[in-house]
């Protein structure tokens, strides 16, 4: 576990194929992408002791806050063992997102809680399968060995991503009708940290409304008139016993109808706690 301090972020590459452990962007599956200098393939380590007094790894990604986790699904096709994908941390102990650490030498095996082996699937040659899955101990080999790369801390807020272009007035057939996806529309449940960073996690809490879209730019903004703030930090909680996570990027398109964010003004005590990837450093 020394490879992995608790709230570093790490980027986890395969020593097979030279490709990066990425969440997707619809929030739910991991893939293979060769793009390092992307926040989806920053992941943030949460050390977490088990009831039974026992250490894990636990991944939760630097774009959307979501858990690296494996089930009993067996992969899609062409890919070998079981799915892993994205999920919240809703529960106080949840075992499909549990990893420990094995160190045979330049590279480290993550095995899950089921046993089972993190590991990437593809080639360099055929690189349309980009899949990663879990599978059995005993079928180790070179697809389950993986770099740990340390991501400095960028001592600036990197910000949010531009508007986006977004079908939001369209009906839904028509998106359908010209081969777009509809927007999503979820309840974004919020509030305003305290200074020290601490807020309140009871459900009287959370104020809320209905957003359509996955533009953060624009979640940001409907904050601002929500909140009478103008410079604040959007961090998002996924699940009851998640770790904030800074926004950086735009809401994934796949998840939930609900997502929590809180909000930290800029330069409070507790928005110089918050952590961010510098994902251009070298």
């Amino acid at each position: 576990m020394n490879y992995f301090p608790d709230r570093q972020h790490v980027r986890l590459r395969s020593l097979a194929l030279g490709t990066y452990l990425h969440a997707a962007a619809d929030g739910i599956e991991v893939r293979l992408h060769p793009d390092r200098a992307s926040v989806n393939a920053a992941w943030t380590v949460h050390r977490y002791q088990s009831e039974n007094a026992v250490m894990y790894l636990l991944l939760h990604s630097a774009a959307f806050g979501r858990y690296l986790s494996a089930n009993n699904t067996r992969a899609p096709w062409g890919q070998r063992g079981y799915r892993v994908e994205q999920r919240e941390f809703d529960e106080p102990e949840v075992d499909s997102i549990m990893w420990q650490v094995i160190r045979p030498g330049n590279f480290v095996l993550l095995r899950h809680f089921s046993g089972r082996l993190l590991r990437a699937n593809g080639g360099r040659l055929f690189n349309w399968n980009r899949g990663v899955t879990v599978d059995k101990f005993e079928n180790r080999g070179a697809m389950n060995r993986w770099v740990v790369e340390p991501i400095p801390p960028s001592q600036l807020y990197p910000g949010l991503p531009g508007p986006i272009n977004e079908p939001l007035s369209s009906p839904q057939f028509t998106c359908l009708l010209f081969g777009r996806e509809p927007p999503p529309v979820r309840v974004i449940r919020f509030q305003r940290a305290n200074a020290d960073g601490t807020f309140n996690d009871n459900e009287d809490g959370w104020s809320e409304f209905p957003f359509t879209g996955n533009s953060s730019y624009r979640l940001r903004y409907e904050l601002t008139v929500r909140l009478d703030i103008v410079h604040f930090i959007m961090c998002v909680r996924a699940g009851r016993y998640a770790r904030l996570t800074p926004m950086l990027a735009n809401l994934p398109s796949g998840t939930g109808d609900n997502l929590y964010i809180v909000a930290f003004r800029s330069l409070s005590p507790g928005a110089d706690e918050l952590r961010y990837p510098d994902m251009e450093a070298v």
